[in-house]
């Protein structure tokens, strides 16, 4: 199985005002997305919508994205099956593996809380049911889980092969993986945002899974880019630029703002999943949007 790297994108899923999904705007956007030099899909996560979808609508997510990357034979699939029960879990894993997903991540069992044998357990079954690789996400913030080097070094000793940490705690992050490389562990870091990516990429991570893909592709591919061409001078002025446009959308939840955007850029963006709703068509903060992007694809442009 080919080595995950690269810029990857937690990308959102689409759906119709009748709440049901809008595959031929999730195709499009997936396409879209791959067009402008992202690397590959984390599906059904947190902006995929994950936790507010049945089982058998993910594995249609996971269906349709197998059925693009035909297109695109280098692009990455991670299909993220974490449930807040372990039978849903590995139920979504096992279809993930048969549609032919390169690896799948897993959030902690959330909504109740659960002390850490539980939560190593609930990881050794994934591993046990499956044969592609298994990769813990770690989100505090959503799961109630907090991982430790303690956790990890539990992870690897029942087979998980990574980590996508999206707590952008920098202490674990880089304990996780200077151990990995000094004890020449098989044990991949992923940083779950673009926050952060430039350090991040000098340690030896060469994997991120970006948002702001989602809706400026363009800037997250030239910074990627830019860094394993070791032009480091202009990658660190598209970060710059790439950090202070992340500010600006950090105003509400994150999957509605890429709706928000890409609705501003002039695309159709849907409906997100209720009970999520987008402002109204003429809220004034589209055409902020609108400007904002304009003003760091312009400075992006001019690197």
């Amino acid at each position: 199985m080919a080595k995950i790297i690269g810029s990857l994108v937690p990308n959102i899923t689409f759906f119709k005002k009748d709440n049901s999904i809008d595959y031929d705007l999730c195709r499009w956007h997936m396409k879209w997305m791959f067009d402008q030099g992202v690397n590959g899909l984390f599906l059904t996560g947190s902006y995929g919508a994950g936790p507010l979808m049945t089982n058998e609508e993910r594995i249609s997510i996971f269906k349709l994205a197998k059925e693009l990357v035909r297109e695109y034979p280098d692009r990455f699939l991670i299909a993220h099956v974490g449930c807040a029960d372990t039978y849903s879990t590995i139920l979504l894993a096992k279809e993930a593996e048969k549609i032919g997903v390169d690896a799948v991540g897993a959030v902690p069992p959330f909504y109740y809380t659960h002390k850490e044998d539980l939560v190593i357990e609930y990881y050794r079954e994934i591993v046990e049911a499956i044969k592609i690789p298994v990769f813990a996400y770690n989100n505090p913030v959503t799961t109630k889980t907090v991982m430790t080097m303690s956790t990890v070094e539990k992870l690897q000793a029942v087979g998980v092969k990574g980590v996508k940490d999206s707590s952008m705690n920098v202490a674990f992050i880089t304990r996780v993986f200077y151990d990995a490389k000094i004890n020449k562990k098989d044990f991949k870091t992923i940083i779950g945002t673009s926050t952060g990516w430039l350090p991040f990429a000098q340690m030896g991570v060469d994997t991120m899974i970006a948002g702001m893909c989602n809706y400026a592709p363009e800037i997250i591919s030239k910074m990627y880019q830019l860094t394993i061409a070791g032009d480091l001078e202009r990658a660190e002025k598209v970060y710059l630029i790439m950090m202070d446009y992340s500010a600006k959308t950090k105003f509400t939840d994150s999957t509605i703002v890429s709706h928000m955007v890409i609705k501003a850029r002039g695309f159709n963006a849907g409906y997100p999943r209720r009970p999520m709703l987008l402002p109204p068509d003429d809220d004034v903060k589209y055409t902020q949007l609108k400007a904002e992007f304009e003003e760091a694809i312009e400075a992006v442009n001019q690197v």
